[in-house]
């Protein structure tokens, strides 16, 4: 396991205008609405505050720090609107480094996607069920379209969607999409047809948890993903107590699935 660490720094026209310790500085004056006492908690001297500050206010269009003149560690300072977007996308950008940082040492991780390497790390859901794939086929009806979406493990699920959200979402065969489904859409069977669910993913059950009137299954897909099915009827869920270990099957309707893009 590779354990980098990246220092992100942001260059304005080849020159140093943003790393790690300003952006502490700008934080710092937010919190403290003083140079002084930012500085201290930057750990940097009220000298290289003030001529960080200096620095990054001469070369921004607008100023990223508003201060009011008092003398050395006297008067105040706040975040201007542009200091405040600065400090955020700097956090943004962070964060998405992180990501990449950490799918280098995840082998399931498609770092050739930023969906992909987002849904794994980054993307919370309300849906239980967050399956990253690729757009294979796109079926034009009427009023919907049926996506086919292959997975990691060249299993294929489909959605239904309406025409207009296969536009506006710009999906075309190839783009990089993630499947969501809510966990009580899906049902677990044995078996491996059916005449009524659309979408059917073989995997092994991974682990089953009861309550009183449910069950949930984890389902561990070829790739790698995990797949979450609710079960409400107890007689049921106490006979499928020992199938832990046994290849089964995902049924959910295609009209069930969510698709998320990047554009």
């Amino acid at each position: 396991m590779m354990n980098f660490d990246a220092q992100l720094t942001l260059l304005d026209n080849e020159k140093m205008y943003v790393n790690p310790r300003r952006i502490a500085l700008l934080k710092a004056i937010s919190q403290t609405g003083s140079i002084s006492q930012a500085a201290k908690l930057a750990e940097i001297s009220y000298k290289a505050a003030h001529d960080a500050i200096k620095d990054m206010n001469s070369r921004a269009e607008h100023p990223v720090i508003a201060s009011e003149k008092g003398g050395k560690g006297g008067g105040g300072a706040t975040l201007t609107h542009t200091g405040k977007r600065l400090v955020q996308m700097y956090e943004l950008l962070d964060q998405i480094q992180d990501m990449g940082l950490k799918a280098l040492n995840d082998e399931d991780a498609p770092l050739h996607s930023l969906l992909g390497v987002m849904s794994k790390f980054s993307l919370q859901t309300s849906a239980r069920n967050q399956l990253f794939g690729r757009i294979t086929k796109i079926e034009n009806h009427a009023l919907h379209d049926i996506i086919s979406v292959e997975l990691k493990g060249q299993q294929t699920l489909l959605a239904t969607i309406t025409h207009g959200s296969t536009e506006r979402l710009g999906l075309v065969e190839g783009k990089d999409v993630v499947a969501l489904v809510k966990g009580p859409a899906v049902t677990l069977s044995s078996e491996s047809t059916s005449e009524y669910y659309d979408n059917i993913l073989s995997g092994t059950v991974s682990s089953v948890l009861h309550e009183k009137h449910a069950s949930e299954y984890q389902l561990t897909l070829a790739g790698g993903d995990s797949l979450c099915a609710i079960n409400e009827h107890a007689d049921d869920a106490r006979s499928s107590s020992n199938i832990v270990g046994a290849t089964w099957f995902a049924h959910f309707h295609s009209n069930q699935v969510i698709l998320a893009t990047l554009n």
